[in-house]
């Protein structure tokens, strides 16, 4: 067993390497296989600062599971975005998505991950970014986070891009069905039947508009209505519940859930008001984290198990082929 805390690595590909730093709980089971969480930062962020703005370490030593923080690199963007933009880091196999899927596999050959318990979160940049690797590889993600970030390619420039994050992106039905599109290869590897997702954003954040949420939702509804339709399901629709709530002393918000017709949850969106472009829940106050509002990070790992738990069935029988063939 490796040492617990913080261990650092970095994946190599033939698109390039990034390093990445992995928090391993000290609650870790030792003969079972754990969960595995990417967490990816946002522009001018690295991986300490994710970790210390979401307090997602402590969610994971509460409930037993990995996070990875991959880290970008200075010379690839002055900023340190994620190229969420740019074309060339948009497909599977290339650019950004393949170094960040070897980072899973880096992780995955040093401790027992659960293949089928793999989740992939952002913020900002890092949030677009999460929507590419959900489309771009469904084998290795079984659902996403998205907070403050974009739909699947959102921008083809990076005008484009600083257009999105003001006013939104192309129509998320047609980006819907371009997700859909970009999931053959790693369906054609392990088939699923949905893709679940939630979606954190403060209705006064002034860097990523909130129509970016809206767009967020919208898109994976198509996705996954897409998704149905390819395991010939019938009758794919889902109903809004609104939840409407406040942290006391703090901000109010409005939980959407979207369920299935046999009541199975599939999306979330928590709409924050007053939040701006902050981590909801931070463990403290910070330019990027914001205490006041509902805990993001334990929002999104209670998601993430509650889709688990309903969607059991959503891999279906097909080849799972090993992990060399994931690029």
């Amino acid at each position: 067993m490796a040492q617990l805390g913080w261990m650092a690595g970095v994946a190599r590909t033939g698109s390039g390497s990034r390093r990445f730093k992995l928090w391993i709980p000290r609650t870790l089971e030792k003969n079972s296989a754990s969960p595995l969480l990417m967490l990816l930062h946002g522009c001018t962020h690295d991986a300490e600062d994710m970790a210390e703005i979401s307090g997602m370490n402590d969610i994971a030593d509460e409930n037993r599971f990995l996070v990875v923080y991959p880290r970008q690199r200075r010379r690839a963007n002055l900023l340190k975005c994620w190229n969420w933009f740019n074309p060339k880091h948009q497909d599977r196999g290339a650019g950004e998505p393949e170094i960040l899927a070897e980072v899973i596999e880096e992780v995955s050959r040093a401790y027992r991950v659960d293949r089928d318990r793999i989740y992939v979160a952002g913020a900002s940049a890092g949030g677009a970014m999460a929507s590419i690797l959900a489309a771009t590889y469904p084998d290795l993600f079984a659902a996403l986070a998205v907070f403050a970030g974009a739909e699947f390619k959102a921008a083809a420039s990076r005008s484009e891009g600083l257009a999105a994050m003001k006013q939104g992106g192309p129509d998320p039905v047609r980006q819907g069905q371009l997700a859909f599109e970009a999931m053959r290869d790693g369906l054609a590897r392990k088939k699923r039947r949905r893709m679940p997702a939630i979606v954190f954003h403060g209705t006064t954040d002034s860097v990523v508009s909130p129509a970016n949420a809206e767009q967020v939702i919208a898109q994976w509804t198509q996705t996954n209505l897409f998704l149905a339709a390819e395991n010939r399901e019938n009758g794919f629709a889902l109903t809004e519940k609104v939840i409407a709530s406040q942290i006391p002393g703090g901000h109010a918000y409005q939980k959407h859930v979207y369920l299935e017709a046999d009541g199975r949850p599939l999306l979330e969106k928590w709409l924050v008001e007053g939040l701006g472009h902050a981590w909801s829940g931070s463990p403290r106050p910070s330019r990027y984290g914001d205490p006041q509002g509902p805990d993001a990070s334990r929002e999104i790992w209670r998601f993430f198990c509650e889709v688990d738990a309903h969607w059991k069935a959503s891999l279906l029988p097909g080849p799972d082929l090993s992990s060399e063939q994931t690029k």
